[in-house]
Order: C-alpha cells, then structure tokens, then sequence
C-alpha cells in the first residue's frame, strides 16, 4: 500500500485544482476511502481480469460516461479536468475505450478525477463520516450489483482515516 498522508495530499490537490467545490474535506476522505476499499492502493488492474482500471478502480465505460453525459454539456469543468489531470482536452471531449484504459491505469489524477464526479452526479449529498461514506460507495460507487460490503469499507477505511 501506498503511503496514505501522501494519497490523501494528491487527492486533496488534484480536486483543489479540479475546483474548491469538489474539494471538501470529506470529498477528500470519501475518494481516499474509494482507493482504499477498491484496492488497497496496491492494485492497478482489477484482479480477475476485469475492466475496472486504478487505484480508484474506474471503469473506462464509466469515464466516457462522465466525458459523454456531463462533461460534454459543461465545457468549463471539462477544462477543469484538464487542468486537474494534465490530461488533454481531446480526450475529456472526444472519449476512447482504449484511452481511457490506459489513462485510468497510469494517471492517479485521472482516476481521482472521475470518482469525484460520479460522487458528484449523484444526488445523495455528500458523505459526512466513515459509515455515511461506506453507504454512498455502495450505492453510488459499487451500486447494489455490486460485490461491495460496506461493512467491509468502515473496517478497512477505519483503520487509516
């Protein structure tokens, strides 16, 4: 696992550059708490082969979903994105599969940026607390398809929020 003071620094900066409304301290634990039950900040690819990519473990169907369905009719904080992620507008404007695979593998950034706005589409307000975040991951995150306990999040995330 990486070292959590400085993921929790990376989040906090990425979506203080994304914008301050994004960047609310329990935003902040709430993608931490993402990174840390998806994967235990040890896991770039979903284990099993599946399609989930990062430490955030983002699909790249849901990252053209934010590019195609929100982004695409917000322009400003699409360029948000790309100052946040360093990324290019081409890809925030025109998604790829294949990009995006690649993108959410390499760019913590990147994955930061799209769990944040899939917690922000959502119309739960944000979580305040560990066992109100372990709903919204369930619900919002995982959904109730999904294999995720939230049980599971408030023992794992309790152990270093």
């Amino acid at each position: 696992m990486i070292d959590i003071p400085q993921a929790r620094d990376l989040i906090k900066r990425t979506l203080e550059r994304l914008g301050s409304k994004y960047a609310s301290d329990d935003a902040v634990d709430l993608i931490l708490g993402t990174g840390i039950i998806e994967s235990r900040f040890k896991y770039f690819e979903q284990m099993g082969s599946g399609p989930a990519k990062g430490f955030f473990q983002i699909e790249s169907d849901t990252a053209i979903d934010n590019c195609v369905n929100y982004l695409k009719f917000r322009p400003r904080v699409a360029d948000r994105c790309v100052h946040a992620t360093y990324i290019p507008k081409r890809y925030w404007v025109k998604p790829d599969k294949k990009n995006w695979d690649w993108l959410l593998t390499t760019s913590i950034s990147c994955g930061i940026v799209h769990a944040r706005l899939k917690y922000w589409r959502s119309p739960q307000p944000m979580a305040s607390g560990i066992p109100a975040a372990a709903k919204m991951w369930k619900t919002v995150y995982n959904t109730s398809a999904g294999k995720g306990d939230p049980e599971e999040y408030i023992s794992q995330v309790s152990k270093y929020l």
